[in-house]
């Protein structure tokens, strides 16, 4: 496709909200005949004041204390054929030392020229800021968002924060000559089982081996969570790929605004003679009540109002919140909290959870996974990465 306009905008004026939202249409229009595609609501990219919610893309979000953005859309005629953002992360930089800018939000129509005007675009913004390789696809939230590209998976059921994408975007990063740097693995694991009998022997030894106590989130009060799941999340992620430490404003953001949808008994804090190791948490795959209404697809307050009333019907959850600290590693507790969560979401009656993401080299998540029963693999997310010379 020739005479490919880009248009590049930031977030801080009338007219840059204005492009904001066309960019936000664009994946409604992109995706609108694929039944695997759970948009998120509007308000969570372009914020509502009414109800006060800051939007990821608006200037308030908590990202721009330590990041930079700016956006793309890609024109052809009257037409919008793709978009993307690019950001520099300087928390990332400072924690890794290095110099890699991302982007993200990436959309296009199967055409390479679309695409690699767009991705040219991003670059060229990532080097004038310093950066010496690009990475993506990376959406926000960051820490929140599963990162990389789908590449298996496109017909498996959508869970919350594991975004899908089109099938030939693969094909596209890598005539580009983006080269994978890592993949993330998730598994659907039905919980409408019998239980393991080696998870729960083993889950058994190890409690009365080590001395572990077992609390559900309710347990102790919110302040006291948050603190707890701070100091397990920042120490046990520290040298994991690609992470980026969360400060404790948006961590503490990050479990209020949780709280709308969160199942307590789907955490899991462990003890080990009293001192706190490990802990494992769970949200409702809120996916399952967010299906755009064939009646009026754009209707966001609906479909929000729709997700918050029939939450208890929903029939599976992600787990996608895990964190041991270093010193309790190699003790088993990985066993201890999936065979103890496994008790709660049986009695609540729910069928299937979606354990990820996981690095695909993280050989001791991946042992665990295996020793839970029909076990299978839902989803494979890559990481492209381009050096900027």
């Amino acid at each position: 496709m020739s005479n490919v306009k880009i248009i590049q905008f930031s977030n801080k004026t009338a007219q840059d909200r204005r492009l904001l939202k066309v960019f936000v249409d664009f994946h409604w229009k992109h995706y609108e005949h694929d039944p695997q595609y759970i948009p998120l609501l509007d308000y969570e990219y372009l914020g509502f004041k009414l109800l006060g919610m800051t939007g990821f893309f608006e200037p308030g979000n908590l990202f721009f204390k330590h990041g930079e953005m700016v956006f793309f859309l890609a024109q052809c005629g009257d037409h919008i054929v793709g978009c993307c953002n690019a950001f520099v992360n300087h928390n990332h930089n400072k924690h890794w030392n290095d110099k890699v800018g991302f982007f993200g939000q990436f959309e296009t129509i199967d055409d390479q020229e679309v695409a690699e005007a767009l991705l040219n675009a991003a670059a060229t913004w990532l080097r004038s800021k310093g950066m010496t390789a690009m990475r993506g696809p990376q959406n926000l939230p960051v820490n929140e968002a599963t990162p990389g590209c789908l590449v298996e998976g496109f017909d498996t059921r959508p869970v919350v924060y594991y975004h899908y994408n089109k099938p030939y975007y693969e094909k596209i990063l890598q005539a580009y000559q983006m080269q994978v740097v890592k993949r993330v693995k998730s598994w659907e694991v039905p919980v409408d089982r019998p239980m393991e009998e080696k998870l729960g022997r083993v889950g058994k030894k190890v409690m009365e081996h080590y001395g572990v106590r077992v609390e559900n989130w309710g347990e102790r009060p919110l302040p006291v969570r948050k603190e707890e799941m701070l100091q397990v999340y920042n120490e046990a992620w520290n040298d994991n790929w690609g992470y980026v430490p969360f400060t404790r404003e948006e961590f503490c953001k990050n479990i209020d605004d949780m709280q709308l949808i969160m199942e307590k008994g789907l955490f899991i804090f462990v003890y080990v003679k009293d001192e706190l190791a490990a802990f494992f948490g769970g949200v409702p795959n809120i996916f399952e009540r967010m299906q755009p209404l064939s009646w009026c697809r754009r209707c966001e307050f609906v479909r929000a109002a729709r997700m918050l009333l029939s939450r208890h019907k929903i029939r599976g959850f992600r787990l996608g919140y895990m964190g041991v600290r270093p010193k309790f590693r190699r003790l088993g507790l990985d066993g201890v909290m999936l065979w103890q969560q496994k008790i709660f979401a049986q009695q609540k009656g729910y069928d299937y959870s979606d354990l990820g993401w996981v690095l695909e080299d993280n050989v001791l998540i991946i042992r665990v996974v295996e020793m839970m029963q029909d076990v299978r693999l839902s989803k494979v997310y890559a990481i492209f990465q381009k050096e900027l010379v």
